[in-house]
């Protein structure tokens, strides 16, 4: 390589560091305000709704995301990942997505009936109205995908945002009005309209007669995704199922809540990244020293995230759950300890898979996928049936082996990846994590902070793990986060400094 070239190669990447940062800040700016709006709503909620109102939207849940995975089938990550589709193939694949989300209502609604008889429940008609959102799905899959492929974040993160603030304004007003679990119902379709409509406005794409000949190769890479998250969205959702059908309703709603605080955290946090990653690694997929970088960059930076707030949960998580929730959700504590170690394998393995489909190993992907449909159910039943709802949660984490480490040793081979870089990158988040865990189970053994209001020592016990765990990164790995200080300062001014590189 030339030192031209060189020098183009090394602006072209500094202008994508820039990009990405862009799209962190607005997805960032998005996700604080959407994390605000749905924990006030969620706790104003928790004290209107009942456990069964939330264990009823849970069953018809089990419903819905299978369906609404199989009517996407796939059509935005096609169309972010191929942009050699002409706009015609574009508005093909536009009304292929409306049609088949109409196959899948029609299929979805005949289900209905044999899903509410699985969880012993009456509540057909609410099962069968949460099917009607299958319509909205077609419309924004294509325009969706578009979005993301142009790395469009401000654009997308306003469409979340305004989502969220709707269904939330919507829900705590239908629960006050006494519509009791509809209400969960009404404001999710009203978030989701409200979306749709807003990115639809912004890629408007006409409609055209699918031929198969057009749209094969973008139908076959999105039939792989779609199998692949179908069987997902199944064994992801398998505790919930067993749950409902072995325990009850009632039960499935405190687990439902100890699943909301284990996972909100990470959730929130991985969305921000993986908005930012999909486009990303779409861009970069030939470039297997750039996939490398930003694979090991964003590892670390999860890691440094998540890590810290899913093992300082589980350390608190009864006081969490009685400070958050109330003394009527205490049955969640013990699932959320197990929750929350889970939390970090799954953010971790999300990543990974977002990089193993922009290398076009969906086929992989897919048959993990697959092989997880057939384990996770199984030890869901022997969890409960051990001991309830904690021996589900547990479940999650001792088959993490055979559900997450494949995913990381073929993306190791793939883009060739020394496991000793990936440790590496995962070594100050272990550290500080580690040293905050020992501090926060002294102070659990603290007598005299047992004496304290329950508020008071969560805010204590909070604050001490902070310390303790900003100490050691300061302390052992200063180099290593003031370098991604200087280049967060440096691309604000204008000015690019290098962000670590993990060796």
């Amino acid at each position: 390589m030339t030192k031209n070239e060189s020098g183009t190669a090394d602006e072209q990447r500094r202008k994508l560091d820039l990009r990405v940062l862009r799209g962190l800040s607005w997805t960032a700016g998005a996700k604080w305000a959407t994390q605000l709006i749905t924990w006030g709503s969620l706790l104003f909620l928790v004290r209107i709704l009942t456990p069964a109102d939330y264990g009823i939207g849970a069953m018809a849940g089990t419903l819905t995301i299978v369906s609404n995975v199989m009517a996407e089938f796939g059509v935005g990550t096609a169309v972010l990942h191929m942009p050699e589709l002409s706009r015609r193939t574009l508005a093909q694949l536009h009304l292929f997505s409306c049609l088949l989300c109409t196959g899948v209502f029609v299929l979805a609604t005949l289900a209905a009936p044999l899903v509410a008889s699985f969880y012993h429940t009456n509540h057909l008609a609410f099962f069968i109205a949460t099917n009607t959102l299958l319509f909205l799905t077609g419309f924004e899959a294509v325009p969706m995908g578009l979005l993301a492929r142009e790395m469009d974040y401000r654009r997308l993160s306003l469409a979340e945002a305004a989502a969220v603030l709707v269904q939330s304004l919507v829900t705590i007003v239908t629960a006050l009005l006494g519509w009791g679990y509809w209400a969960l119902l009404a404001g999710g379709a009203a978030g989701k309209t409200t979306a749709t409509i807003m990115v639809c406005s912004w890629k408007h794409v006409g409609f055209a007669w699918p031929r198969w000949k057009d749209i094969r190769a973008p139908v076959e890479l999105g039939r792989q995704a779609a199998i692949s998250r179908v069987a997902w969205s199944l064994y992801a959702q398998a505790d919930g199922i067993v749950v409902g059908r072995v325990l009850g309703a009632p039960v499935l709603g405190v687990y439902g809540k100890a699943m909301d605080m284990a996972s909100a955290p990470a959730e929130k946090i991985s969305t921000l990244l993986m908005r930012t990653a999909s486009p990303l690694f779409a861009n970069v997929k030939d470039d297997r020293f750039l996939v490398r970088r930003y694979y090991l960059i964003l590892t670390e930076i999860l890691s440094l995230v998540t890590m810290p707030l899913m093992l300082g949960l589980m350390m608190v998580a009864p006081l969490a759950v009685q400070v958050v929730f109330g003394s009527r959700w205490l049955g969640a504590s013990g699932p959320v300890r197990w929750l929350a170690i889970f939390m970090i394998v799954r953010t971790m393995g999300t990543l990974t898979e977002q990089v193993l489909i922009s290398q076009f190993r969906t086929r992989f992907t897919m048959r993990m996928s697959l092989v997880n449909f057939v384990l996770m159910p199984i030890a869901f039943i022997a969890g409960a049936r051990w001991m309830g709802t904690v021996g589900v949660a547990a479940a999650w984490v001792l088959l993490a082996p055979f559900t997450i480490v494949p995913l990381l040793i073929v993306l190791f081979r793939a883009i060739e990846l020394p496991y000793s870089q990936y440790l590496a990158a995962l070594t100050p988040a272990i550290a500080g994590s580690a040293a905050m865990c020992l501090t926060l189970f002294g102070f659990n053994n603290w007598v005299w902070l047992a004496q304290w209001p329950a508020g008071t020592r969560l805010s204590v016990l909070v604050l001490a793990g902070a310390i303790v765990y900003s100490t050691v990164l300061l302390g052992f790995f200063r180099e290593r986060i003031w370098r991604y200080v200087r280049f967060l300062n440096g691309a604000r001014k204008g000015q690019m400094f290098p962000p670590p590189e993990i060796s």
